[in-house]
């Protein structure tokens, strides 16, 4: 079993909650992991939350860009904290390779603040702690296949209709989904 795990926040906290819903299953949870540069992907703009990483059989975390500088809009000057805390048998495997999670409160052990959450992703890719897979490095079927994929979403959340944050971050970097989403409207 694992003994150290990271998690990461907008917010400077002292105990990790289980406030997230579980993705693969049903209460309430804390997410963590095992690659403390997997965890800067957590300090995001909850508002947006537009993910896009995971680990490969090496266990590197692997983020895709979707839209063009993905990675510099969504971190780029976003600061926040990575925690350290050590698993006494709360923590267990969650559903997605990579991530732990724990249904108790945990303790911190150590916190580090992160004052330019890209900087350091910069600097771990330079490492090779993780890998950044650059919207401008995929192909033009892959690029499509995002259009269509963001476009569907667009039209599930009825994004059109819904000034929030997600619908105007989604209008803003993926504008041939928007446009593609509106004429589907349209045509029904």
């Amino acid at each position: 079993m694992k003994n150290i795990f990271y998690h990461a926040s907008n917010k400077k906290l002292d105990e990790l909650l289980p406030l997230s819903n579980n993705h693969g299953g049903d209460g309430k949870v804390c997410y963590f992991t095992s690659n403390r540069a997997y965890a800067l992907f957590y300090i995001r703009d909850m508002n947006i939350n537009h993910v896009t990483c995971g680990i490969d059989d090496n266990g590197i975390p692997v983020y895709y860009e979707q839209f063009p500088q993905q990675l510099k809009i969504l971190y780029g000057g976003r600061s926040g904290y990575i925690y350290t805390v050590i698993n006494h048998g709360e923590i267990v495997s969650g559903h997605t390779k990579g991530v732990w999670i724990s249904t108790q409160p945990i303790k911190v052990t150590s916190v580090s603040f992160i004052k330019n959450v890209y900087e350091e992703m910069i600097t771990a890719e330079s490492s090779g702690e993780i890998q950044i897979i650059r919207y401008e490095d995929l192909s033009e079927e892959k690029r499509l296949q995002i259009i269509e994929m963001i476009c569907n979403s667009i039209l599930k959340h009825k994004y059109i209709s819904n000034d929030c944050a997600k619908s105007r971050f989604i209008r803003e970097n993926f504008p041939e989904a928007w446009n593609m989403a509106k004429e589907k409207m349209k045509d029904h």
